[in-house]
């Protein structure tokens, strides 16, 4: 899953009797929470396999919570409520841009792979619009403000086209990628955006989606795949155990290994089936992200 956040998970210590804001080290529970980049899955069950890889390398109890938007995610990360995230490539630079004091661990990778996916412009399947200089005046499905596939690239891509992504389309904001897509293939929305896997294979695999429904006609540039990013406050043993968990262990065929799947088909290291495991990243790989930023004066890249 890319995150659009691509999907947001988070983990928050809870000490007890204090808070993690407080700086506090003796926590035995980790909060866990996303906003799935799908609104209509049951997130608890598409991180079971994480949340269990977590609780074995650290022995504390994970509780999940789930998120409604990115902000909440980013606004605990500088609060310093949040430990542990795992932010949309934009989301993440807004934390940082916000004083969040964080270090990225890892990004999402497919087999094989490199941690980078592309944002799609869609039409359905029997529009005449051929390219994203055919959305100007259309009604437009985007994911989120604050989505970097489903809000931050497509807005480059429309600018390019000389199309103001405020005024020169009708806006819609579809909350989630898979409603992006969805609303385009029933015909709500003229064009939309979405990330790649979710028309790829995502929605096509669950059945909710025929191959062919709808069209793309606009590809971005290769996007930075969603990070994992630790609290720099965090005890020491503590980042060492996570950076164990998502360097070395969160990746299909270790989690089978270690007994916590049955086989690499049933695993999930996040929401999406496709992601094998995580590979270790820089702050630096998230430059693409901020450069989009300045150049299309994105309101919320306003602090990036």
């Amino acid at each position: 899953m890319k995150r659009s956040m691509t999907a947001l998970v988070v983990l928050g210590v809870l000490a007890t009797g204090c808070s993690s804001a407080s700086g506090s080290t003796g926590g035995e529970v980790l909060r866990f929470a996303a906003v799935p980049v799908e609104q209509n899955i049951d997130p608890t069950a598409e991180y079971k396999d994480i949340i269990a890889l977590i609780e074995k390398n650290t022995g504390k109890k994970v509780e999940f919570v789930r998120s409604t938007d990115y902000n909440a995610v980013i606004e605990g990360m500088v609060s310093g409520k949040i430990d542990l995230a795992e932010f949309g490539p934009l989301s993440y630079v807004l934390a940082k841009s916000n004083g969040a004091k964080i270090t990225p661990i890892a990004s999402m990778v497919e087999k094989g792979g490199t941690p980078t996916y592309q944002s799609y412009g869609i039409v359905p399947a029997n529009s005449k619009i051929t390219g994203i200089d055919g959305f100007k005046g259309a009604k437009v499905c985007f994911v989120d403000p604050g989505s970097t596939s489903g809000y931050l690239f497509p807005s480059q891509g429309l600018l390019g086209a000389g199309i103001d992504p405020k005024t020169g389309v009708q806006p819609i904001m579809a909350g989630g990628h898979d409603n992006s897509v969805l609303s385009v293939a029933a015909g709500k929305c003229e064009a939309g955006f979405a990330e790649n896997a979710m028309v790829d294979h995502i929605l096509i695999d669950k059945g909710k989606l025929k191959a062919g429904q709808v069209k793309v006609v606009w590809k971005s540039a290769p996007i930075p795949m969603s990070p994992v990013a630790m609290r720099d406050a965090l005890p020491a043993d503590v980042k060492a155990k996570l950076v164990q968990t998502f360097t070395k262990d969160a990746t299909k065929d270790r989690l089978v290994q270690l007994g916590i799947c049955k086989d690499e088909a049933s695993c999930r290291v996040t929401a999406d089936s496709s992601v094998w495991g995580f590979q270790t990243v820089s702050d630096a790989t998230f430059n693409p992200v901020r450069e989009v930023c300045a150049a299309t004066h994105n309101d919320k890249c306003a602090t990036a």
